[in-house]
């Protein structure tokens, strides 16, 4: 695949009681663990579920960028804390320099975050400026998280992910509309697009479409978005309509 292309691609590492795994239409509850990734003119390198054989599985082809989704946070808000720095250690040490790029993390904040998770969230975006703190709408009970993650964590280390599940709305206590203003309002560098019912599939459908209508409220910021993407015709088909990087894990690992 031409390095142009994948040098716009970010790899998905989803995280489940300790182990990299698979998703599927976000059905979290029949995740299974990334066993192979196949890489171009060679055999399939085995992950057997392990994180960091899948970053360097991901380096081996060009991808310097990484999504990191704590699924444990984000269903059950039990951080993965160790695992995550050690990701994120690895991340950084793996990657030759020109190949060190963003590593974005979905640590399913909500609400009630306590200050020695505070702490901890500072303490990791200071230690690798390269880390973007991610904010998913489908894990916020209130839209005024972003005010609190943005007086602790630099602007230009903070993503707003936009959740749906089959075009849904992830949330039961926000709309999309407040999470529009509040992006526009604070000038959040970097915003997600997500329909977890792509994710794992074989169609890019709902992922253009999602990423079309998401450009034209928030055509500034950073748009990441991901799911179905099974060929470099499906990545420029989501580069030409307004994605600037794109999230893939099936294009690769099984």
């Amino acid at each position: 695949m031409d390095k142009a292309l994948v040098s716009r691609f970010v790899g998905v590492i989803d995280l489940q009681d300790g182990l990299a795994v698979h998703g599927v239409g976000g059905r979290r509850d029949q995740y299974l663990p990334v066993m192979t990734f196949q890489t171009s003119g060679r055999s399939a390198l085995r992950i057997d579920g392990d994180a960091c054989r899948l970053i360097d599985a991901y380096h081996s082809v060009g991808i310097g960028s990484l999504y990191v989704a704590d699924l444990d946070g984000i269903r059950r808000d039990r951080c993965q804390q160790s695992l995550i720095e050690s990701i994120a250690h690895h991340a950084w040490a793996a990657a030759d320099s020109d190949r060190r790029g963003t590593l974005f993390l979905d640590l399913g904040l909500r609400d009630a975050v306590t200050p020695q998770r505070w702490n901890w969230i500072e303490s990791l975006a200071r230690n690798h400026p390269r880390a973007v703190v991610i904010l998913a709408t489908e894990c916020a009970d209130d839209v005024s998280l972003l005010d609190d993650v943005l007086s602790r964590v630099p602007r230009d280390q903070v993503a707003v992910s936009f959740d749906y599940q089959d075009g849904r709305w992830l949330s039961a206590s926000t709309s999309e509309e407040a999470w529009l203003d509040a992006c526009g309002r604070n000038a959040v560098s970097t915003v997600i697009g997500l329909d977890l019912a792509s994710v794992g599939g074989t169609s890019i459908g709902r992922t253009l479409e999602l990423c079309k209508r998401m450009r034209r409220p928030l055509p500034q910021p950073r748009y990441v978005t991901g799911g179905g993407i099974r060929s470099a015709g499906d990545a420029q088909r989501l580069l030409d309509a307004g994605a600037d990087q794109l999230l893939v894990a099936s294009l690769y690992a099984q």
